[in-house]
């Protein structure tokens, strides 16, 4: 039997390969090839996945908050993402799948902050501010000129989205989610 480690793992390099599609592919003016690249690897996550509805819900509903809190953000100076000329909507694509592909951390990779709602706050307190510190110094996006309120904004919002985030997750299915492996085999604990 495969261990449950191994999905984890697994679950956090999909993650993290996306995210780095997704920055980098904004960065070097490829937004649409990042997205879809990352689409990709959240495709492989949902077929190994043995709860895809749970896990679609919650990428939906990570989706519709990703659009409320970054526009809101953005908005408010905070910072500004790299856009397609082609992309008509307000937030790059890239943005949105990242949010998606974040969601499906939670029944795997962070599923250690179900029940923890203020160890879930500290994380998105430092964390938050961190992935957008690391997608701005690759060139993905840009602060905004005030950088002590952009980092404050993003730490208060973050502390406030992440217990949210766990909380659907919970919600949705609240069990540590298992990747199904070829041929059939469930990842044991």
């Amino acid at each position: 039997m495969i261990s449950a480690t191994a999905g984890k793992i697994v679950n956090l390099g999909l993650y993290q390969l996306g995210w780095l599609c997704c920055v980098l592919g904004a960065a070097w003016v490829y937004p649409l090839r990042g997205a879809v690249a990352a689409l990709l690897l959240m495709a492989v996550h949902l077929l190994l996945a043995t709860s895809r509805q749970a896990e679609l819900k919650l990428m939906l509903c990570a989706c519709l908050l990703g659009t409320v809190v970054d526009s809101a953000q953005q908005a408010l100076g905070v910072f500004s993402f790299k856009t397609d000329p082609a992309w008509p909507f307000w937030l790059p694509l890239w943005v949105l799948v990242i949010w998606a592909q974040f969601a499906t951390l939670l029944h795997y990779g962070l599923h250690w902050l179900t029940g923890r709602p203020l160890l879930a706050a500290g994380f998105g307190l430092v964390g938050g501010p961190l992935a957008y510190w690391g997608g701005i110094s690759l060139g993905a996006a840009n602060f905004g000129d005030n950088l002590g309120f952009s980092y404050a904004s993003l730490a208060l919002l973050w502390a406030l989205v992440m217990p949210l985030l766990v909380w659907l997750s919970h919600r949705f299915d609240g069990r540590e989610g298992r990747y199904r492996w070829p041929g059939g085999k469930l990842l044991q604990r």
